[in-house]
């Protein structure tokens, strides 16, 4: 066979099998999208998602719509669920949004969503996943508030940054109006839930922490849960980016002053400011890849991810976790090492709508019985102890 006719039917094998992943992305793509775009939760079907348009001063960080997403079930039980994906702290990182095109070519992703991306439904499995028998929160309602604004849910500013090269762009910390309306909409539609969950992973669990306390308010007479999956970034950057970058007005809006820890401050505060009672939950994959990229890259380290990196991170996480432990009341953690790669030291990131909701276990106990224990039976511990230098407690 000549070398000609060799590089074509290579070429073309190529070409196929890239239009043949293409064509099985559109399709899963496609059949993930919501059914209908309704602001009314009487007239929606139970298990699928519906999209509604809020309007008004809702936007994306790139200026493009913004909306939220809700489900029915068969209960009387909700879920308000904040999204992660990334953040933005300052023109550089604005610069470098999540794009598609950065997953295809390789290398960094970027720092955060400037907009809903078409896809997002695609990826939403574990606790979302309401039908399946196997989740602990089958048959509950969900309200899945979207995360395209870099502010960890909570910013107010407009601000025109500088390119590289020498252009400008605007980004807009659109935060608080989006979640603003997200609960007039939630307000109006969901009367007082049996139980609450207010949930979010990485970037969606400081966003969840930190409205808390206000949802809770509305709802004094629901038993109330929350929960953050993999969000600790610790950083001195903090209190600025949330209070100039973000123009977040964050002591103000939320009763009290950003830190380092600002995950740990938010907790310690939530023990006091949220309803007596309500259980306080965290999870985290004890040498998070993603969170330790992030954490370097927010304190300006340019170097490797090495070893030292990677276990200082872990600390710092695991200081903060058994501090809440020791002094906030109905406070209890997951802490677990699964998925762990031999091979560079981390643990993969989130688990609230990954299938590692289902899979990840720790110590004989899987993730999603213990989140089950404490909300659904009156049974919250902790569990991963050993990652604090503790025994583990016998379970009841």
């Amino acid at each position: 066979m000549s070398r000609m006719k060799k590089i074509t039917i290579f070429t073309g094998v190529g070409l196929l099998s890239v239009v043949v992943i293409a064509i099985v992305a559109v399709y899963a793509f496609v059949i993930r999208r919501p059914v209908t775009t309704t602001p009314v939760i009487a007239e929606v079907k139970p298990y699928e998602w519906n999209k509604v348009k809020l309007g008004g001063n809702t936007l994306s960080s790139d200026g493009s719509e913004y909306f939220i997403w809700t489900k029915t079930g068969e209960s009387n039980n909700w879920i308000i669920f904040f999204s992660g994906g990334g953040v933005s702290w300052d023109a550089r990182s604005a610069a470098h949004p999540i794009k598609l095109m950065n997953f295809i070519k390789g290398g960094d992703t970027g720092n955060y969503f400037a907009d809903i991306p078409f896809y997002m439904l695609t990826l939403l499995g574990g606790m979302m996943d309401t039908d399946n028998p196997d989740n602990p929160f089958h048959g509950w309602n969900v309200v899945y508030l979207p995360y395209s604004t870099g502010d960890f849910h909570i910013g107010n500013r407009t601000a025109t940054y500088p390119r590289e090269d020498s252009s400008t762009f605007t980004m807009r910390y659109n935060g608080r109006n989006n979640v603003r309306s997200s609960l007039d909409w939630i307000y109006a539609n969901v009367a007082k839930p049996d139980k609450l969950l207010i949930a979010g992973e990485s970037a969606g669990g400081f966003g969840s922490a930190f409205w808390a306390p206000e949802i809770s308010n509305h709802y004094k007479d629901s038993e109330i849960f929350q929960y953050a999956d993999s969000s600790f970034l610790k950083s001195d950057k903090w209190p600025q980016v949330m209070e100039q970058e973000w123009d977040s007005d964050f002591t103000a809006n939320f009763g009290y002053a950003p830190e380092a820890d600002i995950i740990g401050a938010s907790f310690r505060a939530n023990g006091r400011l949220l309803p007596a009672g309500t259980v306080l939950l965290q999870a985290y994959s004890v040498y998070d890849e993603i969170l330790i990229h992030f954490q370097n890259k927010i304190n300006d380290h340019n170097g490797p991810r090495d070893q030292k990196l990677i276990k200082e991170w872990s600390e710092e996480m695991r200081q903060s976790v058994a501090a809440l432990a020791a002094t906030v009341p109905n406070y209890y953690y997951y802490l677990t090492d699964y998925g762990l790669n031999a091979e560079n030291g981390t643990t993969p990131h989130t688990f609230s709508t990954r299938e590692t909701f289902y899979q990840a276990e720790q110590d004989g106990v899987k993730l999603l019985k213990w989140l089950g224990d404490a909300v659904n039976h009156h049974n919250p511990y902790s569990v991963g102890s050993k990652f604090l230098g503790k025994p583990e407690p016998a379970q009841e």
